[in-house]
């Protein structure tokens, strides 16, 4: 029991020291919810300050979407709340295009490097998709 305690003060103490450097990554799970399919979602990116920042990924679902987006957080004490606009480029067998990328969502942090992440946003050309993901972000 005394070295359970003694391995969970340490994890709290080393998550008070952490240094927020703005980079970032994370990893979602959700569903493309015009056709209900399972759709996973990965993107990295670098927080120019706490309001705004740059970020990069990749969508899977039916079709391949790859896209980089302008990030605005509100940060608020309890939750961040942002949003995102960019371009996509969607691939997909005999079709790649260039497509416009946006949404919303909140991040809950759980520790200062680790949050938990609920987004919904939509890839729109032709055709609009849109994707309610959750997952986890982890700070470097």
């Amino acid at each position: 029991m005394r070295k359970k305690l003694i391995i969970l003060c340490a994890i709290v103490v080393s998550g008070t020291s952490f240094a927020d450097s703005g980079i970032y990554a994370n990893a979602n799970v959700g569903a493309d919810t015009n056709s209900g399919d399972v759709a996973y979602n990965a993107n990295a990116g670098y927080m120019l300050n706490s309001y705004f920042g740059l970020e990069a990924g990749y969508t899977g679902a039916n079709t391949n979407y790859w896209d980089l987006a302008l990030k605005g957080v509100l940060p608020i004490p309890v939750v961040d709340i942002y949003g995102k606009l960019g371009m996509s480029y969607v691939t997909t067998s005999g079709f790649n295009a260039g497509a416009v990328m946006y949404g919303a969502g909140i991040s809950i942090p759980i520790f200062p490097m680790l949050q938990i992440n609920v987004e919904d946003y939509a890839i729109s050309n032709a055709t609009t998709q849109n994707f309610l993901m959750a997952g986890l972000q982890i700070k470097f």
